[in-house]
């Protein structure tokens, strides 16, 4: 394996702060892939989200730039992404690390699907793939892919890849659970405007259902000293001294949702 220089350990933290600052709760695999399309020097990043190889479906799509977001992905997905070798590689492991599609198949092998032939089309010769993806169920296959011609992805950027994959997944788990958790939290009333960040909020709502700050922690990927950090912003901004008071508060003005009948 090769050593990640520093530049990219700043690559990997300038990625931390891109993602989890102020992201947005919906939309944000688009600003996920515009910034891996960056770290990795890609020509396009797509992002196929739940794609099941054996019944060629797929549950969204997203893409950076914004130029090669006219192209209808989701349907190419349908009508080439079974071919796809990553695919299937991802569809069948439960812990997939980042891959090429060298990684997996022979060029020639490549070379002769039609997945390789829409590529080279849409993304003027992007046919060079390198994936990152997240967990899922056996058979389904959720992944970024960072796209480009010309030379394969060295040894340096899939190591790069590799230490990016574990923000990725945490990053995308934790907007998934603050959507679990605060939609739909109704209508705020006018007085509601906190400033919390989604991950304040996450930490929030999930301690209103019962968890400890440790489960927490755990759900989250984060460390316990990160959600007390969070708590202590949270109560800053909504000016309270501790989480009873604070998620009561957010429950009166419809922030978070009440409370589950026990």
């Amino acid at each position: 394996m090769a050593r990640i220089a520093a530049r990219d350990y700043r690559r990997v933290l300038d990625l931390a702060v891109a993602l989890v600052d102020g992201l947005p709760v919906d939309g944000y695999q688009a600003m996920i892939a515009g910034q891996l399309n960056e770290c990795l020097r890609g020509t396009a990043t797509l992002f196929m989200n739940g794609f099941n190889p054996a019944a060629r479906t797929i549950t969204g799509v997203a893409c950076a730039p914004t130029e090669v977001a006219t192209i209808p992905w989701a349907e190419r997905a349908r009508v080439y992404g079974a071919e796809h070798p990553l695919a299937h590689a991802f569809a069948a492991m439960r812990s997939p690390r980042p891959l090429t599609v060298s990684d997996v198949v022979a060029s020639s092998a490549w070379r002769a699907t039609q997945t390789y032939d829409s590529c080279d089309q849409d993304l003027d010769g992007g046919t060079r793939h390198l994936a990152i993806p997240l967990p899922t169920p056996i058979g389904i296959a959720t992944a970024f892919i960072i796209c480009r011609s010309g030379r394969d992805f060295t040894d340096r950027e899939r190591d790069l890849a590799a230490a990016i994959q574990p923000l990725v997944i945490g990053v995308s788990r934790q907007l998934a659970e603050t959507r679990r958790l605060l939609d739909p939290p109704g209508t705020p009333t006018p007085e509601a405007d906190f400033g919390l960040t989604p991950r304040e909020l996450t930490v929030l709502a999930l301690l209103g259902e019962g968890l400890s700050t440790a489960a927490v922690a755990r759900r989250l990927l984060i460390s316990g000293h990160t959600v007390n950090k969070h708590l202590e912003n949270a109560y800053r901004k909504c000016g309270t001294r501790d989480r009873l008071a604070t998620l009561l508060l957010l429950r009166r003005t419809r922030v978070l949702p009440p409370a589950a009948p026990r």
